[in-house]
Protein backbone atom coordinates (compact mmCIF):
# COMPACT_ATOMS: atom_id res chain seq x y z
CA UNK A 1 0.00 0.00 0.00
CA UNK A 2 1.13 3.56 -0.78
CA UNK A 3 0.12 6.43 1.51
CA UNK A 4 0.80 10.16 1.56
CA UNK A 5 1.61 11.72 4.93
CA UNK A 6 1.14 15.50 5.08
CA UNK A 7 3.09 17.36 7.77
CA UNK A 8 4.59 20.85 8.12
CA UNK A 9 8.26 19.83 8.44
CA UNK A 10 10.46 16.76 8.57
CA UNK A 11 13.85 16.09 10.20
CA UNK A 12 16.34 17.69 10.43
CA UNK A 13 13.92 20.54 11.24
CA UNK A 14 13.04 20.66 14.95
CA UNK A 15 9.36 19.77 14.77
CA UNK A 16 7.51 17.34 17.03
CA UNK A 17 4.83 16.61 14.44
CA UNK A 18 7.46 15.90 11.78
CA UNK A 19 9.29 13.54 14.16
CA UNK A 20 6.01 11.77 14.87
CA UNK A 21 5.20 11.37 11.16
CA UNK A 22 8.70 10.13 10.32
CA UNK A 23 8.69 7.59 13.17
CA UNK A 24 5.23 6.44 12.05
CA UNK A 25 6.46 6.03 8.46
CA UNK A 26 9.30 3.77 9.58
CA UNK A 27 6.89 1.66 11.59
CA UNK A 28 4.32 1.43 8.79
CA UNK A 29 7.04 0.26 6.42
CA UNK A 30 7.34 -2.87 8.56
CA UNK A 31 3.64 -3.46 7.81
CA UNK A 32 4.35 -3.12 4.06
CA UNK A 33 2.77 0.34 3.98
CA UNK A 34 5.00 2.74 2.05
CA UNK A 35 4.94 6.47 2.83
CA UNK A 36 5.35 9.47 0.55
CA UNK A 37 5.64 12.80 2.39
CA UNK A 38 4.30 16.23 1.52
CA UNK A 39 5.67 19.20 3.49
CA UNK A 40 4.96 22.93 3.58
CA UNK A 41 7.50 25.71 4.12
CA UNK A 42 10.19 23.26 5.18
CA UNK A 43 12.57 25.14 7.49
CA UNK A 44 15.67 23.16 6.49
CA UNK A 45 16.20 22.19 2.88
CA UNK A 46 15.69 18.50 2.16
CA UNK A 47 16.62 16.31 -0.74
CA UNK A 48 13.85 14.65 -2.73
CA UNK A 49 13.75 11.83 -0.19
CA UNK A 50 14.74 11.01 3.37
CA UNK A 51 15.92 7.45 3.74
CA UNK A 52 13.43 5.46 1.62
CA UNK A 53 10.60 8.00 1.73
CA UNK A 54 9.99 10.32 -1.27
CA UNK A 55 9.20 13.94 -0.39
CA UNK A 56 6.99 16.45 -2.20
CA UNK A 57 7.49 20.07 -1.16
CA UNK A 58 4.45 22.18 -2.01
CA UNK A 59 5.44 25.88 -2.36
CA UNK A 60 1.91 27.19 -2.90
CA UNK A 61 -1.42 27.03 -1.07
CA UNK A 62 -3.34 26.27 -4.27
CA UNK A 63 -5.90 23.42 -3.89
CA UNK A 64 -5.42 22.34 -7.50
CA UNK A 65 -1.62 22.32 -7.17
CA UNK A 66 -2.07 20.18 -4.06
CA UNK A 67 -4.24 17.61 -5.84
CA UNK A 68 -2.01 17.55 -8.94
CA UNK A 69 1.07 16.88 -6.76
CA UNK A 70 -0.34 13.69 -5.20
CA UNK A 71 1.28 10.62 -6.84
CA UNK A 72 -1.09 8.40 -8.81
CA UNK A 73 -0.41 5.28 -6.73
CA UNK A 74 -1.53 6.83 -3.42
CA UNK A 75 -4.49 5.07 -1.75
CA UNK A 76 -4.69 6.90 1.60
CA UNK A 77 -3.78 10.41 2.73
CA UNK A 78 -2.76 11.01 6.36
CA UNK A 79 -2.96 14.62 7.51
CA UNK A 80 -1.06 15.54 10.67
CA UNK A 81 -3.01 18.59 11.80
CA UNK A 82 -2.08 21.52 13.98
CA UNK A 83 -3.50 24.86 12.88
CA UNK A 84 -0.63 27.38 12.82
CA UNK A 85 1.93 25.35 10.82
CA UNK A 86 -0.40 25.45 7.80
CA UNK A 87 -1.37 29.12 8.28
CA UNK A 88 1.26 30.94 10.39
CA UNK A 89 -0.64 34.28 10.47
CA UNK A 90 -4.11 33.20 11.59
CA UNK A 91 -4.01 29.50 12.37
CA UNK A 92 -7.00 28.97 10.08
CA UNK A 93 -5.87 27.20 6.86
CA UNK A 94 -9.11 27.32 4.87
CA UNK A 95 -7.07 26.51 1.77
CA UNK A 96 -6.29 23.08 3.26
CA UNK A 97 -9.99 22.32 3.70
CA UNK A 98 -10.60 23.30 0.07
CA UNK A 99 -7.63 21.24 -1.12
CA UNK A 100 -8.72 18.07 0.66
CA UNK A 101 -12.34 18.51 -0.46
CA UNK A 102 -11.12 18.84 -4.05
CA UNK A 103 -8.94 15.76 -3.58
CA UNK A 104 -11.92 13.70 -2.48
CA UNK A 105 -14.03 14.92 -5.40
CA UNK A 106 -11.39 14.38 -8.09
CA UNK A 107 -9.46 11.40 -6.71
CA UNK A 108 -11.83 9.78 -4.18
CA UNK A 109 -8.88 9.12 -1.89
CA UNK A 110 -9.41 8.00 1.69
CA UNK A 111 -8.46 10.56 4.34
CA UNK A 112 -7.16 9.90 7.87
CA UNK A 113 -6.64 12.96 10.07
CA UNK A 114 -4.44 12.84 13.15
CA UNK A 115 -5.40 15.84 15.28
CA UNK A 116 -2.22 16.75 17.13
CA UNK A 117 -4.06 19.95 18.13
CA UNK A 118 -7.75 20.81 18.02
CA UNK A 119 -8.72 24.43 18.87
CA UNK A 120 -11.11 24.32 21.82
CA UNK A 121 -10.24 27.57 23.62
CA UNK A 122 -8.21 30.71 22.95
CA UNK A 123 -5.19 31.41 25.11
CA UNK A 124 -4.77 35.15 24.61
CA UNK A 125 -7.14 38.08 24.04
CA UNK A 126 -5.37 38.90 20.80
CA UNK A 127 -6.37 35.49 19.38
CA UNK A 128 -10.04 35.86 20.33
CA UNK A 129 -11.20 36.99 16.89
CA UNK A 130 -9.28 34.16 15.19
CA UNK A 131 -10.73 31.39 17.33
CA UNK A 132 -14.04 30.93 15.41
CA UNK A 133 -12.07 30.65 12.16
CA UNK A 134 -9.72 28.10 13.70
CA UNK A 135 -12.60 26.01 15.00
CA UNK A 136 -14.40 26.20 11.66
CA UNK A 137 -11.37 24.83 9.84
CA UNK A 138 -10.85 22.01 12.34
CA UNK A 139 -14.51 20.92 12.27
CA UNK A 140 -14.67 21.05 8.47
CA UNK A 141 -11.55 18.91 8.26
CA UNK A 142 -13.00 16.41 10.72
CA UNK A 143 -16.15 16.10 8.60
CA UNK A 144 -14.06 15.34 5.51
CA UNK A 145 -12.14 12.55 7.22
CA UNK A 146 -12.86 8.85 6.80
CA UNK A 147 -10.89 8.15 9.99
CA UNK A 148 -10.19 10.55 12.87
CA UNK A 149 -7.47 9.95 15.44
CA UNK A 150 -6.79 12.15 18.47
CA UNK A 151 -4.08 12.10 21.12
CA UNK A 152 -6.20 12.78 24.23
CA UNK A 153 -9.59 11.84 25.65
CA UNK A 154 -10.80 15.45 25.97
CA UNK A 155 -10.58 16.02 22.22
CA UNK A 156 -12.05 12.59 21.49
CA UNK A 157 -15.07 13.33 23.69
CA UNK A 158 -15.61 16.72 22.06
CA UNK A 159 -15.43 15.29 18.53
CA UNK A 160 -17.66 12.33 19.32
CA UNK A 161 -20.53 14.67 20.21
CA UNK A 162 -20.74 16.02 16.65
CA UNK A 163 -19.24 13.37 14.37
CA UNK A 164 -21.25 10.29 13.46
CA UNK A 165 -18.28 7.94 13.40
CA UNK A 166 -15.91 6.28 15.88
CA UNK A 167 -13.04 8.46 17.12
CA UNK A 168 -9.76 6.68 17.88
CA UNK A 169 -7.65 7.94 20.76
CA UNK A 170 -3.90 7.23 20.75
CA UNK A 171 -1.86 9.27 23.28
CA UNK A 172 1.44 10.40 21.79
CA UNK A 173 4.54 8.25 21.85
CA UNK A 174 8.08 9.38 22.64
CA UNK A 175 10.01 10.87 19.71
CA UNK A 176 13.24 10.44 21.69
CA UNK A 177 13.09 6.67 21.87
CA UNK A 178 11.83 4.10 24.33
CA UNK A 179 13.30 1.71 26.88
CA UNK A 180 11.85 -1.79 27.06
CA UNK A 181 13.41 -2.40 30.48
CA UNK A 182 14.29 0.92 32.15
CA UNK A 183 17.02 0.81 34.83
CA UNK A 184 15.80 0.90 38.42
CA UNK A 185 15.79 4.35 40.00
CA UNK A 186 18.32 3.27 42.64
CA UNK A 187 20.81 2.69 39.81
CA UNK A 188 20.43 6.25 38.52
CA UNK A 189 21.73 9.68 39.44
CA UNK A 190 19.65 11.85 41.78
CA UNK A 191 19.14 14.17 38.84
CA UNK A 192 16.06 16.09 37.68
CA UNK A 193 15.59 16.71 33.95
CA UNK A 194 13.97 19.88 32.56
CA UNK A 195 13.26 19.06 28.91
CA UNK A 196 11.10 20.45 26.10
CA UNK A 197 10.57 23.63 24.12
CA UNK A 198 12.28 26.81 25.22
CA UNK A 199 8.98 28.46 26.14
CA UNK A 200 7.72 25.69 28.40
CA UNK A 201 11.09 25.22 30.10
CA UNK A 202 11.35 28.96 30.73
CA UNK A 203 7.95 28.94 32.45
CA UNK A 204 9.18 26.32 34.90
CA UNK A 205 12.02 28.62 36.02
CA UNK A 206 9.92 31.81 35.87
CA UNK A 207 6.55 30.73 37.28
CA UNK A 208 7.13 27.43 39.06
CA UNK A 209 10.50 27.86 40.73
CA UNK A 210 9.05 27.25 44.21
CA UNK A 211 7.54 23.98 42.95
CA UNK A 212 10.83 23.08 41.32
CA UNK A 213 12.69 23.58 44.59
CA UNK A 214 10.05 21.68 46.57
CA UNK A 215 10.09 18.58 44.39
CA UNK A 216 13.90 18.57 44.34
CA UNK A 217 13.97 18.54 48.14
CA UNK A 218 11.34 15.80 48.38
CA UNK A 219 13.12 13.56 45.87
CA UNK A 220 16.62 14.23 47.19
CA UNK A 221 17.71 15.74 43.88
CA UNK A 222 21.40 16.62 43.71
CA UNK A 223 21.52 18.37 40.33
CA UNK A 224 19.21 19.75 37.61
CA UNK A 225 19.94 19.28 33.93
CA UNK A 226 18.26 21.57 31.39
CA UNK A 227 17.99 19.99 27.91
CA UNK A 228 16.83 21.83 24.79
CA UNK A 229 17.37 25.07 22.85
CA UNK A 230 19.41 27.45 24.97
CA UNK A 231 17.54 29.71 27.41
CA UNK A 232 20.77 31.60 28.14
CA UNK A 233 20.11 31.29 31.86
CA UNK A 234 22.51 33.29 33.99
CA UNK A 235 21.90 31.20 37.09
CA UNK A 236 24.12 28.20 37.70
CA UNK A 237 22.20 26.76 40.63
CA UNK A 238 18.70 26.45 42.07
CA UNK A 239 18.50 26.58 45.88
CA UNK A 240 22.07 25.34 46.11
CA UNK A 241 21.65 22.58 43.54
CA UNK A 242 23.81 22.81 40.40
CA UNK A 243 21.89 23.76 37.25
CA UNK A 244 23.64 22.32 34.20
CA UNK A 245 22.57 23.66 30.82
CA UNK A 246 23.12 20.84 28.32
CA UNK A 247 21.61 22.69 25.34
CA UNK A 248 20.48 20.87 22.20
CA UNK A 249 21.32 17.18 22.08
CA UNK A 250 20.71 14.35 19.63
CA UNK A 251 17.81 12.01 20.32
CA UNK A 252 20.27 9.26 21.22
CA UNK A 253 22.09 11.51 23.69
CA UNK A 254 18.84 12.70 25.28
CA UNK A 255 17.66 9.11 25.67
CA UNK A 256 20.91 8.19 27.41
CA UNK A 257 20.73 11.20 29.76
CA UNK A 258 17.14 10.36 30.66
CA UNK A 259 17.96 6.74 31.36
CA UNK A 260 20.57 7.91 33.88
CA UNK A 261 18.25 10.33 35.73
CA UNK A 262 15.62 9.76 38.38
CA UNK A 263 12.90 12.30 37.49
CA UNK A 264 11.72 14.82 34.90
CA UNK A 265 9.47 17.86 35.24
CA UNK A 266 7.05 19.16 32.58
CA UNK A 267 5.15 22.45 32.48
CA UNK A 268 1.44 21.62 32.23
CA UNK A 269 -1.54 23.94 31.80
CA UNK A 270 -4.24 21.29 31.38
CA UNK A 271 -3.77 17.82 32.84
CA UNK A 272 -6.87 16.64 30.99
CA UNK A 273 -4.65 16.80 27.89
CA UNK A 274 -1.48 15.48 29.51
CA UNK A 275 -1.59 12.49 27.15
CA UNK A 276 -0.74 14.80 24.21
CA UNK A 277 2.51 15.98 25.81
CA UNK A 278 5.53 14.53 24.04
CA UNK A 279 7.74 15.47 27.00
CA UNK A 280 5.50 13.61 29.45
CA UNK A 281 5.50 10.60 27.09
CA UNK A 282 9.29 10.70 26.90
CA UNK A 283 9.66 10.65 30.68
CA UNK A 284 7.24 7.72 30.94
CA UNK A 285 9.00 5.83 28.13
CA UNK A 286 12.34 6.08 29.95
CA UNK A 287 11.08 5.03 33.37
CA UNK A 288 11.59 8.37 35.12
CA UNK A 289 9.25 9.78 37.77
CA UNK A 290 7.17 12.32 35.79
CA UNK A 291 6.43 15.56 37.65
CA UNK A 292 3.88 18.14 36.46
CA UNK A 293 3.40 21.75 37.57
CA UNK A 294 -0.41 21.96 37.22
CA UNK A 295 -2.76 20.42 39.77
CA UNK A 296 -6.08 22.17 39.11
CA UNK A 297 -7.55 20.47 36.04
CA UNK A 298 -9.21 17.03 36.04
CA UNK A 299 -7.36 13.98 34.78
CA UNK A 300 -8.25 11.71 31.84
CA UNK A 301 -6.72 8.96 29.68
CA UNK A 302 -6.37 6.63 32.65
CA UNK A 303 -3.83 8.82 34.45
CA UNK A 304 -3.87 9.22 38.22
CA UNK A 305 -1.89 11.57 40.43
CA UNK A 306 0.55 9.82 42.79
CA UNK A 307 0.11 6.67 40.69
CA UNK A 308 1.50 7.73 37.29
CA UNK A 309 3.07 11.10 38.18
CA UNK A 310 3.59 13.63 40.96
CA UNK A 311 2.39 17.20 41.33
CA UNK A 312 5.40 19.39 41.93
CA UNK A 313 4.00 21.35 44.85
CA UNK A 314 1.67 19.05 46.73
CA UNK A 315 3.82 16.84 48.97
CA UNK A 316 5.33 18.00 52.25
CA UNK A 317 7.30 14.90 53.27
CA UNK A 318 10.18 13.22 51.44
CA UNK A 319 9.08 10.27 49.32
CA UNK A 320 10.56 6.80 49.70
CA UNK A 321 12.49 5.21 46.85
CA UNK A 322 9.96 2.34 46.74
CA UNK A 323 7.11 4.84 46.24
CA UNK A 324 9.01 6.64 43.49
CA UNK A 325 9.87 3.33 41.81
CA UNK A 326 6.19 2.36 41.82
CA UNK A 327 5.23 5.64 40.11
CA UNK A 328 7.96 5.23 37.48
CA UNK A 329 6.83 1.65 36.72
CA UNK A 330 3.16 2.62 36.54
CA UNK A 331 3.99 5.46 34.15
CA UNK A 332 6.02 3.11 31.95
CA UNK A 333 3.23 0.52 31.88
CA UNK A 334 0.67 3.20 30.97
CA UNK A 335 2.93 4.39 28.15
CA UNK A 336 3.43 0.88 26.74
CA UNK A 337 -0.25 0.68 25.82
CA UNK A 338 0.36 3.31 23.12
CA UNK A 339 4.10 3.03 22.48
CA UNK A 340 5.50 3.25 18.96
CA UNK A 341 4.68 -0.37 18.08
CA UNK A 342 1.10 -0.18 19.33
CA UNK A 343 0.52 3.21 17.68
CA UNK A 344 1.76 1.88 14.34
CA UNK A 345 -0.59 -1.10 14.71
CA UNK A 346 -3.48 1.30 15.39
CA UNK A 347 -2.79 3.31 12.23
CA UNK A 348 -2.09 0.24 10.10
CA UNK A 349 -5.34 -1.49 11.10
CA UNK A 350 -7.34 1.53 9.91
CA UNK A 351 -5.44 1.84 6.64
CA UNK A 352 -5.65 -1.87 5.79
CA UNK A 353 -9.26 -2.39 6.81
CA UNK A 354 -10.77 -0.99 3.61
CA UNK A 355 -8.24 -2.84 1.44
CA UNK A 356 -8.95 -6.20 3.05
CA UNK A 357 -12.76 -5.96 2.83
Amino acid sequence: MEVLQICPNLPPAIDGIGDYAFTLAKGLLQQNIHTHFMTFRQENALANSIEQFPIIQLPTDSPQAFVDAIPKQIQWVILHFSDYPYDPKRGAPFWLVNALALMKRERSLKLLIMFHEFPSFYLLKKTFYRFPWQQSVAWNLAKLADVVITNNAVTKTMLAKRLHQPIINLPVFSNIGELEQPPLLKQRQRRLIVFGTAGRRARIYQRSQAMLINCCQLLGIEEIWDIGPSLQLEQTEVAGMPLVQKGKQSAEAISRLLSESIAGIVHSTDNGRLAKSGVFATYCAHGLVPIVTQEQSPLMDGLQANVHFLFAGRHAQPLSMSHLQSIAENAHQWYNQHNQINTVKGFASQLLETVNR
